[in-house]
């Protein structure tokens, strides 16, 4: 089973502060992985980053200055319950004028397996502001006796580790990558894996590990990012690489992991999600060059505007680079690009049958033309029409047009989406009329999420203020009001 790396991105509005410290948006990011001491415990490790011009500092000597952020962290598994309040510092700086960067902390919880909610809370200890609580649920899945693979860590840079710390692996001190972007300045990814029990495949011997780059949006495997390497069976092996990415295209991707056994059958695989931003990669026009279209559904397509119809309605599935290049593709006349490019397109996605994959997604193009169709947009270039499209029919859709103090909203449940589980995403509408409603939080990993979501639904009951960022972070709960409990439990 894949998993991915849990980015959550928590942001409060502040309010003015006393004449002491300076009101700020405090941003922290959180990366959180699983790994196992076999034999022992399973643990989850935490990591923290702060942007630094996010925090308040205060003076605590002449001339230096510090940041301190208190976070409580919460497992909660039935009955049992884990707890943990730490403070953590910004390292000392003599000039608040030029804070660039976060500081991050790491922390380490040994836990038995099983489901947890994972409940966070982090308050900007110098100036009082609390961020509203966090809560996401982490899996652990680590048998004895089954080989297994860890979460996969990205991370900046690693040392030897002259005195362990409690975060410590493999005798390598990491500093976590702790939001998943790469930029165009950037052209290495490093990557940390454990790899449990390949002794129970065989007494002795190699096993074989892949480790490789996808597609989200297709789950197309990168020709030029494929690797393979062979372990001794062991109770415990380490994968530490790095990807060169100089040539990797900007998109959205998961660095896969998997374990097979002498004969290449799949033992068991994991992921994590990243994102590049490489505008110096432009499309290859020769994938198209040679891709002959005769006799195929798109060669039959000869109406141009249908054509660039039929492009446009790519948009949500299409990598940022198919999007660029199709975006400017539809503003020329050039019929037999158009057409190799839709084949193309398809023959990637659904290579036994493109035709058959392209109708069915013509299908549910009609279908969201229909449904979520507005007085300016057509159902396809609206928030749900782009969720549908890109993630599919959700496992439960939970409407509230009418509650008492809220805009119309509604809530969207996934089972399991892009390989992660327990999905959801929320739209509000300002008009149910217009049938226009907005993505305003998801926790799937690469979309928008706002901690803050229930207060724009119920923004009603604050009136303007709300919108001009008024000190509030959870809605005062009335008659009939219930966003929260759908969202929690979806039904």
């Amino acid at each position: 089973m894949k998993k991915s790396i849990i980015i959550l991105a928590l942001v409060l509005i502040a309010f003015a502060g006393n004449a002491q410290v300076k009101a700020k948006r405090l941003k922290p990011y959180l990366s959180t992985t699983t790994y196992c001491v076999p034999g022992v415990t399973p643990f989850v490790e935490n990591a923290i980053a702060v942007e630094n011009r996010s925090a308040v500092y205060k003076q605590f000597e002449p001339g230096k200055f510090k940041a301190t952020v208190q976070i409580i962290t919460t497992f909660k598994k039935g009955e049992e319950t884990t707890f943990s309040k730490i403070a953590l510092d910004s390292p000392v700086v003599t000039d608040t004028s030029n804070l660039d960067g976060a500081f991050i902390g790491q922390q380490r919880f040994p836990l038995s397996n099983g489901e947890y909610q994972m409940e966070i809370s982090i308050t900007d200890m110098n100036s009082g502001d609390a961020l509203p609580t966090e809560s996401v649920t982490v899996e652990l899945n680590y048998p004895d006796n089954t080989p297994s693979i860890s979460d996969i860590l990205l991370f900046d840079s690693y040392t030897k580790a002259a005195k362990p710390s409690d975060c410590t692996k493999s005798g390598y001190d990491f500093l976590p990558r702790v939001y998943p972007f790469y930029g165009s300045n950037e052209n290495k990814l490093h990557f940390y894996a454990e790899l449990y029990n390949s002794d129970k495949l065989y007494d002795e011997g190699k096993f074989l590990v892949n480790y490789y780059l996808e597609t989200v949006e297709s789950s197309n495997r990168m020709q030029n990012f494929f690797y393979t390497k062979r372990f001794d069976v062991g109770k415990a092996n380490i994968l530490l690489n790095t990807l060169d990415i100089s040539e990797l295209p900007s998109g959205n991707y998961y660095l896969v992991v998997e374990m097979r056994d002498r004969s290449n059958t799949l033992i068991c695989s994991n992921s994590c999600f990243f994102q590049r931003s490489n505008p110096n990669v432009a499309f290859d026009m020769e994938d198209l060059a040679g891709v002959s279209v005769a006799n195929t559904f798109a060669g039959n397509i000869t109406e141009i505007d249908t054509l660039r119809k039929y492009i446009r309605y790519l948009d949500p599935i299409c990598s940022e680079m198919e999007r660029d290049y199709s975006t400017n593709l539809v503003r020329t006349d050039d019929m037999k690009t158009m057409q190799q490019f839709l084949f193309n397109f398809w023959s990637k996605r659904s290579p036994m049958n493109p035709k058959q994959g392209f109708e069915e997604y013509l299908s549910a193009v009609r279908r969201v033309n229909m449904s979520f169709k507005t007085s300016s947009y057509p159902g396809y270039r609206t928030d749900r029409g782009y969720v549908f499209l890109k993630y599919g029919q959700p496992d439960k859709i939970m409407e509230s047009p009418n509650e008492p103090g809220a805009y119309p909203y509604e809530i969207w449940h996934y089972y399991e989406v892009a390989n992660q589980h327990n999905k959801r995403f929320v739209f509000m509408s300002k008009d149910s009329a217009a049938n226009d409603y907005q993505l305003i939080h998801s926790d799937v990993v690469g979309e928008i999420n706002n901690p803050r979501w229930q207060l724009e639904i119920y923004s009603r009951i604050y009136g303007q203020g709300y919108d001009q960022g008024v000190d509030q972070t959870e809605y005062e709960k009335g008659w009939g009001s219930h966003a929260g409990d759908l969202y929690n439990n979806p039904r």
